[in-house]
């Protein structure tokens, strides 16, 4: 797979030549108005001979724009091109041609709350149902305030309401996957306090939480280790994973990316990982990186386009010497259908906004929503034509780990 050439043909476009298929990752800086927040989001289109044209929205916070694109394996000699609309190329694209990697079963899914799972891989795991397992960190029962519980006025005290709470998402843990097909037997819950897991696992305080753990798991059909204390400690999080993993022997193991995505819990399920598989037998063949959370907010763009690779001058840390390699997984239309059916059935995205809101969020955003207006955001950044992950070899993720901690 060699890359012939590259050249700005332009301001606003750039052509590439190729040799055979694989995976196309392109880099480029980009120009945008003085005054972006009363244009449209900038836009790429990806023109290849024999396919149809393919629409990325550029970040217009960002002066790096990265795109990957999965070409088929017939694209051979082929004269490709770029144009871009409401912003300028200030450099020469940067083209760089992956192999794409070839995945198997079983596969492990690491959700550090109930939905992450759907955010990141909801297409992926619908399709690879009948052998793929997942386990989940945290019931996710944070509450800043009553305002925020799911049917207002139900609970009079935020303890009762952060109990309610735990209970539809420890419900939604075995629920939601179901839609798929996966069944209770294949989706646990450790229970590590929301919130609290970079606390736990990196700075390995004890914790006490506020929800028993063992209320927490009441619906797993996997027995795990109990906690050795009334205070949880790193190992009570370690222990029942790894365990997970010397049963379930994944060949792919899905987990939060701790190069782009900056939040703690997702952070500490990353290094939970690490810790495991270093007291583990079983060594996956890949590891998929997933970010459902980045430095500056959520990916720009509708629902429906490919999903967006971010750029690396977005990233929240340096930990492998070697570039993962990008992985697509193809969602067809009636996939990103069922895939927003998993994501509504997820209590915690399923917040309606007012009107007001819905007007504030549009012009925040830069575009129009395509579908689900009154929902989350997330029902945009997440329901795309791809779900991307970058793919990195279990040595190579554990080496990273070793050298930050």
């Amino acid at each position: 797979m060699t890359l012939l050439e590259t050249r700005a043909t332009g301001k606003d476009s750039a052509s590439f030549s190729l040799v055979h298929g694989g995976t196309l990752d392109i880099t480029f800086n980009i120009g945008v108005s003085r005054r972006p927040w009363q244009q449209p989001l900038p836009t790429a289109t990806l023109h290849q001979p024999g396919q149809p044209e393919v629409v990325f929205t550029l970040d217009r916070d960002h002066i790096e724009q990265r795109l990957t694109w999965p070409l088929h394996e017939e694209t051979i000699h082929a004269e490709m091109r770029l144009t871009l609309k409401g912003a300028t190329l200030s450099s020469t694209p940067v083209t760089r041609l992956w192999p794409r990697p070839q995945l198997k079963g079983p596969w492990l899914v690491i959700s550090p709350h109930p939905d992450d799972a759907e955010l990141a891989a909801g297409g992926l795991y619908t399709t690879h149902a009948d052998d793929t397992y997942i386990v989940t960190l945290s019931a996710g029962e944070k509450l800043k305030s009553l305002e925020r519980q799911y049917l207002s006025g139900l609970d009079d005290t935020l303890e009762a309401a952060r109990q309610r709470k735990a209970q539809w998402r420890t419900w939604n843990v075995i629920a939601t996957p179901l839609l798929s097909g996966i069944t209770p037997e294949r989706s646990t819950l450790i229970g590590m306090p929301d919130g609290m897991g970079w606390a736990l696992v990196h700075d390995q305080q004890t914790i006490t939480p506020d929800i028993p753990v063992e209320s927490l798991r009441q619906h797993n059909h996997r027995r795990l280790p109990s906690p050795s204390s009334s205070g949880l400690v790193r190992q009570d999080i370690i222990a029942p994973l790894t365990e997970l993993i010397h049963e379930i022997k994944p060949a792919t193991i899905l987990v939060t990316d701790p190069e782009f995505d900056p939040h703690p819990d997702h952070q500490a399920a990353s290094l939970a990982l690490a810790l495991a598989l270093a007291d583990s037998d079983h060594q996956p063949e890949a590891i998929l990186m997933y970010a459902n959370h980045y430095q500056g907010g959520y990916p720009p763009g509708p629902a429906g386009q490919p999903a967006w690779t971010p750029p690396g001058s977005i990233a929240v840390k340096q930990l492998f010497h070697d570039a993962p390699a990008p992985y697509h997984h193809v969602l067809s239309p009636e996939l990103q259908k069922h895939k927003a059916l998993l994501l509504d059935s997820m209590s915690d995205l399923s917040y309606r906004f007012s009107p007001r809101q819905q007007r504030r969020k549009a012009r925040r955003s830069g575009f129009t929503s395509r579908f689900a207006v009154e929902r989350d955001p997330y029902f945009q950044a997440a329901i795309r034509s791809t779900e991307f992950f970058r793919c990195i070899e279990t040595k190579a993720f554990l080496d990273g780990w070793a050298r930050e901690i």
